[in-house]
């Protein structure tokens, strides 16, 4: 896959999925927190870890299809994507920070005895956000990324 191609592929897979599964379990953790709150005051952190985890990857999302992305598709033109990769790679690890905190305040995904269908069904899709989620970071950080570094350096080589 070249670089354009895995660009649309991030964009379409990757974030397509986070931009509708965001809202579904922002939905989740609010109901089993307004209905189970009382008995499991932990899901109070684990609703102010979420609100954390989407309030650092909605902007990241748009920073990388707004920004990121474009340059990297006009590559020739727009000079070294270094500084942005850079960033980008910083609120990775921020990200998977917020994600291994989400994960232990879980319990790793493992809901309460008491933990009624919604709960289970807000702990499951918490889990496939985290996979999902390093599943791109790793396509971004370790694919994506190095491809961009080696293009710039062929493209520098030529214009000397």
């Amino acid at each position: 896959m070249g670089v354009n191609d895995l660009v649309d592929h991030v964009v379409e897979v990757h974030h397509g999925y986070l931009w509708d599964e965001m809202p579904r379990v922002g939905a989740l953790v609010a109901k089993i927190l307004d209905v189970h709150g009382d008995r499991h005051p932990e899901l109070t952190e684990i609703a102010a870890c979420w609100s954390a985890v989407r309030a650092d990857l909605e902007p990241h999302l748009l920073k990388e299809e707004r920004l990121l992305f474009p340059m990297v598709k006009e590559l020739a033109a727009a000079g070294s994507t270094r500084e942005p990769i850079s960033v980008t790679m910083r609120e990775h690890d921020v990200l998977g920070a917020l994600l291994a905190t989400l994960r232990s305040l879980t319990d790793g995904y493992r809901p309460p005895d008491d933990g009624c269908a919604t709960y289970r069904e807000c702990f499951v899709a918490l889990e496939e956000l985290e996979a999902d989620t390093h599943l791109h970071i790793h396509k971004e950080n370790n694919v994506l990324f190095p491809m961009i570094d080696r293009m710039e350096v062929e493209l520098a080589a030529r214009s000397q």
